[in-house]
């Protein structure tokens, strides 16, 4: 087969699949089809002679070069002169202006002389966006071949003409309607982004790489997790989305920003945006169920998703009126709630988050931790401490013989986890996550010794166990959309049930986010107590608990003065 200027590259490669790499050391202007999607898709419609054009080439130097790779330069020569002259059927387009032309309604105007990515898929988006009537008009800086052949193919009206020798001008008629799967066909070309180096940034992120997308384009990603809760938070954005399984577990995800209002494309223009946040990853898995969730989804368009390590800067969004809506611990809004914030906690749903863990020492008891250094998390000044010496002195216990070591400036729960780890430190106070993975990493040598939920049960039967954490909304939002808030707290009940009732589906859901193996994850989803209750079932609890951090210390205003923070 010898090539001439003529031959499609998809044919000449179909038989020398060796040609795709030569063609990609011709020019670095080819360095795009190195994308097997993308070169199919242009190899398709292209001929060798196109190719040339696009990369600067000779096309009698590139035929030369083809055939003597593949054994057929003698036959070549036989065709000499039209390696030379030759010049390709160009296809057939009206030679002055259509009708249609005249009548147009509106101009797109599309430049890409300057464009160096694959711009097939943004010429697809704009011309779905197009009104019946509207024409969209492209500009390449050289003859585009495969670009036309595949609008004819698709059958499209087209004109073509060339001002000058680095001007080429392409009006395409728009129709008012998809080219069905056009976008999907294209897919494969979207850029892959990397996921994996966001970690618990992983939704903020997310949502500023799909802002920055323009109409007419799309990404992918790849994940180890179920791709709903990701889905549902892109599409309020304004794409649509395409899933594939490519193993049992590991998904391709493939998002397409459409130009104009498609046929079956969410509302999103009418769903409320909402930025929500939460102090811990405890709650990670309810989050990422609710995601999940068709109906609160159509509702709701998740402008901001942020899970924090540091609390202060979760409290931080919460007093800049940033947060609508944040998982928070009980004490800290208490807090600030007294400082006049207007804010209100109206579901409790993470439960006795306390646990003094050992390493290399039983303890059955306070007694048992005297003479060691009891590691603590964030400051002297918060309800870790607050609890620890109001249940020492309950048991009798003088708070002023133990030794209590806090972080500079706070005890962050990972450096002390870490630090029983390394034996560092043989006796720490740690909430879940980080109680679960360090008994489980610590394969025998760390040990919970003392949970304080059995403690608040042997000293108020009956008084239910530590209520930590809840969600809470601002105002604002309450008095807005008090229909969607209650469904907020109806889906985050249903997320906390089926996250009890599907360990390891939960688990699979979150352990890449989280940043640990599935059985890590699915450990501290059997140990973390879970349960969604409304405040108000449940505000003499919270009310109790807020009076005994008042009585060790933790400060603030009578409890009875923020009762309606819960009420």
């Amino acid at each position: 087969m010898v090539i001439l200027a003529r031959t499609k590259v998809k044919d000449a490669v179909e038989k020398y699949p060796e040609l795709k790499e030569i063609l990609l050391s011709l020019s670095p202007k080819f360095k795009l089809l190195n994308n097997d999607a993308v070169f199919k898709m242009v190899s398709k419609w292209a001929t060798f002679g196109d190719v040339a054009r696009i990369g600067g080439l000779s096309i009698c130097e590139l035929l030369h070069e083809i055939n003597a790779t593949i054994g057929t330069e003698e036959d070549l020569l036989k065709h000499a002169p039209e390696c030379i002259t030759e010049k390709e059927k160009q296809p057939e387009l009206p030679a002055k202006h259509p009708d249609w032309m005249q009548e147009a309604r509106g101009l797109v105007l599309m430049d890409v002389r300057n464009r160096d990515n694959f711009f097939f898929p943004e010429v697809l988006g704009h011309l779905t966006g197009l009104k019946e009537g509207q024409i969209l008009k492209v500009v390449n800086a050289f003859y585009p071949a495969p670009l036309i052949e595949m609008l004819k193919e698709e059958g499209y009206d087209i004109f073509y003409e060339s001002p000058s020798f680095h001007e080429h001008i392409l009006y395409v008629r728009g129709r008012g309607r998809l080219v069905e799967g056009s976008w999907q066909e294209m897919k494969e070309w979207f850029p892959l982004l990397d996921a994996t180096v966001w970690g618990k940034d992983f939704f903020p992120m997310l949502i500023q790489e799909a802002e920055s997308v323009l109409p007419g384009s799309g990404f992918r990603l790849e994940l180890r997790m179920p791709p709903g809760p990701v889905v549902n938070t892109v599409e309020t954005l304004g794409f649509e989305s395409f899933v594939e399984e490519k193993r049992q577990g590991e998904y391709a995800l493939y998002f397409y920003r459409s130009v104009g209002k498609v046929e079956g494309a969410p509302a999103v223009m009418h769903r409320v945006p909402l930025v929500i946040q939460s102090a811990t990853p405890v709650v990670y898995p309810i989050i990422m169920r609710m995601l999940e969730s068709k109906r609160l989804m159509r509702e709701i368009k998740v402008e901001e998703l942020k899970i924090w390590d540091k609390t202060e800067k979760h409290l931080g969004w919460i007093v800049n009126r940033k947060a609508d809506i944040s998982f928070s611990a009980v004490a800290a809004v208490a807090k600030l709630y007294q400082k006049g914030l207007d804010i209100k906690m109206t579901s409790i749903v993470v439960w006795d988050n306390f646990f003094i863990l050992t390493r290399g020492l039983v303890a059955r008891d306070f007694s048992g931790l005297k003479g060691h250094d009891i590691y603590l998390p964030l400051i002297k000044a918060a309800p870790p401490y607050a609890v620890t010496i109001f249940l020492m002195q309950k048991l009798e216990y003088d708070p002023a013989d133990f030794r209590f070591v806090f972080g500079k400036p706070f005890g962050r729960p990972e450096e002390i986890k870490d630090k029983l780890m390394h034996g560092e430190a043989d006796v720490a106070l740690l909430r879940e996550p980080e109680a679960s993975f360090a008994i489980h990493e610590g394969k025998g040598d760390i040990r919970e010794s003392m949970a304080y939920r059995d403690i608040w049960e042997k000293m108020f039967p009956g008084q239910g166990n530590l209520p930590n954490a809840g969600i809470l909304f601002k105002g604002e939002v309450l008095r807005s959309y008090p229909d969607l808030s209650e469904m907020f707290l109806e889906e985050a009940a249903d997320a906390v049930q089926w996250v009890n009732g599907n360990q390891s589906e939960a688990a699979m859901m979150v352990a890449d986010l989280m940043g640990v193996s599935q059985e890590e994850a699915e450990f501290f989803l059997s140990r973390v107590h879970l349960e969604a209750k409304p405040s108000k079932v449940v505000l003499d609890h919270v009310m109790h608990y807020i009076d005994v951090l008042n009585k060790a210390g933790y400060g603030g205003k009578p409890f009875g003065e923020i009762r309606s923070l819960f009420d």
